[in-house]
């Protein structure tokens, strides 16, 4: 085996073993930021009213009740 070999194998070798955890803590940062944004824009959102219904109160009463359809029940003493 010629020397450039050996050499190209062994740096491979530490490039390998080195990368297997740096990706996972690379995932895990990216990841808790990406959530971390998600929650900010959801605060602002609500502080800002954007989950508000300003439409149903106003054609509540357009709706029909609902029907009771409880029986009352006979008494068999009387």
């Amino acid at each position: 085996m010629s020397y450039f070999k050996k050499l190209t194998n062994s740096i491979f070798e530490k490039l390998i073993i080195r990368q297997d955890m740096s990706v996972i803590y690379l995932l895990l940062t990216i990841s808790i930021i990406v959530a971390i944004l998600f929650f900010f824009a959801f605060i602002y959102s609500v502080k800002s009213g954007q989950y508000d219904d300003s439409y149903t109160p106003s054609v509540r009463m357009l709706f029909d009740d609902e029907l009771i359809t409880d029986k009352q029940k006979k008494s068999t003493l009387d």
